[in-house]
């Protein structure tokens, strides 16, 4: 087989890359051109309010390159995950911006919009029929989780994008994706062997972050062989490394030899890597282990309240010195001038941490220093409405700046606030209720394909 290129424009679409790398990638006429649009790493928040964690205005100049190239070369032009968690929300910003570049630069094309948000009474059906499982050592899934579930994400595999393709789309906007099947849908198409296949896609994904220097984000090349792939940087000025490459199997797996897709598992226990120069990594050797069942992961998040923030930072030896029992005296003073305003203890969540201070384990820090000089203190108050969570903040802040302490010899200035508005409302809040998986028999069955021309 004649080797087929793909380039990685970047991790996430709006993270931005250098027109350098991109151009020099385009210089080695690349069969396709993608980029991953998501992640679940920023929680539950994005997914939840349907909002992109980059802007509107990074996104569309990374696409607006994409695009341009892609509709001058007549080549494909994938994007995963549209706008941070593929919801339909999410997806229909990344159409927009789509649009609105066409109709900037005169470009035509055919554009497949594949829809990855999932009904709740389909849920219900598929967990009757005993289809829906928890992905590690979570509750099983409920009638009533799914009920009291804002928005739910089904995350496909290749077969939406080979669908897509196949019915002439030569742009791909897709809802929450597998970040490899991004790469993998047009070499499995064509017979590419499927270890080497899903390797390679593994390792593109995050594009630059494989690379070094790596001062952020730009364009990676990958090339499939018969029997190898290669993966080079984009920019002329930076490389790969063997370490670089092997390395990146560890990233967001529990096991660096054995990765997960919805058809099977890539295995790297075999996989060799070989640095042909000094901005070349060749891998041979990687094997592809299909399963017996085909199951898509399932993200969902439901609200769970009204978040107000306050920060403030203290270089008080003596409030230091006795932070946790004047921490504590704190809680127990909010807790009384909140019943004073008629709201019950258990209407409310209020968290105070400590940074310089066990702000990021918690109790189970093993590292033990004696007194810094100075800490910040992160409160946040969470509510079923925004006024609780307005009223709670406000009790926690007066407590903070005016609760007494053994030593204290003032009645104020113990904090340093660097903010006016002090407390800080930031609107709805969600959690993770939904992180299972789900077996179909159908693999484009969850995940609905609209063909447009634009």
């Amino acid at each position: 087989m004649s080797e087929l290129r793909m380039m990685a424009t970047t991790g996430m679409l709006g993270y931005g890359y250098t027109e350098e790398a991109f151009r020099r990638g385009m210089s080695l006429k690349p069969d396709f051109i993608a980029a991953d649009g998501g992640s679940m790493d920023p929680g539950p928040y994005y997914l939840g309010e349907g909002v992109p964690f980059v802007s509107r205005q990074a996104i569309k100049r990374d696409l607006g390159l994409m695009l341009e190239a892609g509709i001058e070369n007549d080549i494909p032009v994938l994007i995963g995950s549209a706008g941070g968690g593929g919801s339909d929300p999410q997806v229909a910003l990344v159409r927009e911006v789509a649009e609105e570049i066409a109709r900037e630069k005169g470009l035509k094309f055919r554009m497949a919009v594949i829809h990855a948000e999932q009904p709740k009474e389909y849920l219900k059906k598929k967990r009757a029929e005993g289809l829906i499982r928890p992905l590690g050592p979570i509750a099983e899934l409920t009638d009533e989780n799914i009920d009291e579930t804002h928005r739910v994400v089904g995350m496909m595999g290749v077969e939406p994008f080979q669908k897509a393709l196949e019915d002439g789309a030569q742009v791909v906007i897709a809802g929450r994706a597998t970040d490899a099947s991004i790469y993998s849908a047009i070499p499995l198409m064509r017979g590419y062997d499927p270890g080497l296949v899903w390797h390679l896609a593994k390792i593109i994904e995050c594009a630059g972050q494989v690379t070094t220097p790596r001062p952020g984000q730009d364009c990676v090349m990958g090339t499939l062989g018969d029997d190898y792939f290669l993966v080079e940087p984009g920019h002329p000025d930076k490389r790969c490394t063997r370490m670089r490459i092997a390395a990146h199997t560890l990233y967001e797996n529990p096991s660096p030899y054995h990765l997960v897709e919805p058809d099977g598992t890539l295995v790297t226990t075999d996989s060799a890597y070989e640095q042909l120069d000094p901005r070349v990594v060749k891998v041979t050797g990687s094997r592809f282990e299909p399963s017996n069942s085909y199951t898509v992961k399932l993200e969902g998040v439901r609200k769970t309240g009204f978040r107000t923030v306050f920060i403030a930072g203290v270089r008080d030896p003596v409030l230091i010195s006795v932070i946790d029992e004047f921490i504590a005296s704190c809680h127990e003073r909010v807790a009384n001038e909140a019943r004073l305003l008629g709201i019950p203890h258990d209407s409310y969540r209020l968290n105070i941490r400590v940074y310089g201070k066990d702000a990021t384990m918690g109790p189970r820090e093993p590292v033990r220093q004696t007194q810094a000089h100075e800490i910040g203190i992160l409160v946040d108050t969470l509510a079923d409405d925004e006024d609780t969570s307005k009223a709670i903040m406000a009790k926690a802040r007066y407590s903070l700046l005016h609760t007494d302490f053994p030593g204290r010899k003032c009645i104020s200035g113990n904090l340093a606030i660097p903010f006016s508005p002090s407390d800080m409302p930031v609107g709805m809040t969600y959690g993770f209720n939904v992180w299972h998986t789900m077996e179909l028999d159908d693999p484009l069955e969850p995940f609905p394909i609209e063909m447009i021309e634009v």
